[in-house]
């Protein structure tokens, strides 16, 4: 089994630290440092020498934790900004120690987190540790705090040094009858499903103006993250990795690369499978799965604002082939009083704030994603107008993902993409009530679509079909 101990810190109080542990938990601070290097290890050794015995996987773990720790040092400008170092350091740690729980879960082997064919494999083991996670959110959150002051004192800026503190904050909270319930309480969130479902979250706390071309001059505003400016100096995409963590500064020509102190959103994309994002999988198949695991990320991020959510729902061959039939422009009304941002101003005037402050370039868009599993690619639905809330609960996503599912699977939004952009950003303005003709179509195209579902229980069906329709109904009943 490979180790890594660096010889800077030797005789000082972390080799005590790393003294107690067993060769079983130095491998998983191990592993857990390395992250998301693990999975792309080849990366570092696939120029030379790849198959000798020196460079044997083992051999390969301990080069790449080496090399990752020179890298993953911070550096003395960044030391200094004294205002924002606690809130970024919290988050490193909250990151490391959630990994390790996700760690000390798969290693009690529980029947119910078994992971679904063709889908993210550790979905499972995540929504249990995040269920643990935010049930000792109190107890963490002093414990991260006293490591936080005690490196900060210390002048420590070795991550390396951080996740070996975070595993012992894990260690020392997770045990094994809390972990047990909190799986068990993943578990008992899912209804099942046949359509695949995957989902990207948005956080801000300067909303729209996060990006690029709106938050010139407005970092400060956003205190203590300055909109994440640092992101990249603080290595947080490396090690939110569990959750598919970056930076999306809206630069478009470097989508996915990082841009030095230009900030953004900080999103989770539920789940990149590799970096250079060649490959995508599904979260899962199961919308009571997803719903819990959207509610629980916006809590588990909860010092940062949600902002949006992109749902991805795949393509689905309908049960008559031929019969998807196009969507009407009172259908986007319908989703946008469903999952939009219906915001009374201070006149008394109603507006859908996601069109009406040009934050959208589409409500929809179809994506081919290439399954790392199969190596085929998948056409998908990625609806990009839902406004994340923390208010929304989980009977809310899991309507909203239950309607959404349903209304891909009868609608040719392929063949009928172009939404009436125009007539939705007047509407998006100055709001009315649909009708309840366009209700009921709007229902029962949803309804079409969830029965086509045989994996899921009828009864299911039934109570979510008639939510949504009383939610439909509140929501339409505000607007004159």
């Amino acid at each position: 089994m490979a180790f890594y101990f660096p010889d800077y810190a030797q005789n000082t109080i972390y080799s005590a630290m790393y003294a107690q542990l067993s060769a079983v938990e130095r491998g998983m601070v191990l592993r857990e440092f390395i992250g998301v290097t693990y999975r792309r290890r080849f990366q570092f050794f696939h120029r030379h020498h790849f198959h000798q015995p020196y460079r044997a996987f083992k051999n390969n773990l301990h080069q790449a934790a080496q090399r990752q720790d020179k890298n993953f040092q911070l550096s003395q400008r960044v030391w200094r900004k004294k205002k924002q170092l606690p809130a970024y350091l919290e988050l490193i740690f909250r990151h490391y120690a959630l990994g390790f729980v996700v760690q000390l879960l798969a290693k009690q082997h529980l029947d119910g987190l078994k992971d679904e064919e063709g889908c993210y494999p550790k979905a499972p083991l995540m929504l249990a540790a995040l269920e643990w996670f935010v049930a000792h959110e109190s107890e963490i959150a002093v414990l991260i705090e006293e490591q936080v002051q005690q490196v900060m004192a210390q002048g420590c800026r070795s991550l390396y040094l951080y996740c070996l503190r975070a595993f012992l904050v894990a260690r020392e909270l997770a045990d094994v009858a809390a972990l047990q319930h909190a799986a068990h309480k993943s578990i008992a969130s899912r209804v099942g499903g046949e359509v695949p479902l995957g989902a990207e979250l948005e956080f801000s706390n300067l909303g729209h103006r996060a990006t690029f071309e709106h938050s010139f001059a407005r970092h400060q505003q956003d205190q203590p993250y300055c909109n994440f400016i640092y992101f990249h100096q603080f290595f947080i995409e490396d090690i939110s990795w569990r959750l598919g963590g970056y930076l999306d500064h809206h630069v478009r020509l470097r989508h996915y690369l990082p841009v030095p102190w230009i900030g953004g959103f900080f999103e989770y994309n539920l789940v990149r499978i590799d970096y250079p994002r060649r490959f995508s999988l599904p979260l899962t198949r199961d919308s009571g799965f997803l719903a819990r695991y959207i509610q629980l990320v916006v809590q588990f991020n909860h010092r940062v604002a949600p902002h949006s959510l992109h749902l991805n729902v795949e393509c689905l061959p309908s049960a008559v082939p031929g019969e998807q039939g196009a969507p009407q422009l009172t259908d986007y009304m319908c989703l946008l009083l469903l999952g939009g941002d219906l915001v009374l101003d201070a006149s008394g005037a109603w507006h859908e704030q996601r069109l009406a402050q040009n934050e959208l370039i589409k409500m929809l868009r179809q994506r081919n994603h290439l399954s790392l599993f199969d190596h085929q690619r998948h056409e998908v639905t990625e609806f990009a107008f839902l406004r994340l809330s923390a208010q929304r609960d989980y009977s809310h996503w899991h309507c909203l993902i239950l309607a959404l599912a349903g209304l891909n699977r009868v609608t040719n939004f392929n063949k009928y993409c172009l939404e009436a952009l125009d007539d939705l950003l007047q509407w998006a303005h100055c709001p009315h009530a649909v009708s309840p003709e366009a209700i009921d179509s709007f229902i029962t195209k949803v309804r079409c679509g969830v029965e086509l579902d045989a994996a899921l229980d009828q009864e299911v069906k039934q109570q979510q079909l008639l939510r949504l329709r009383c939610w439909l109904e509140s929501q339409n009943a505000k607007l004159p």
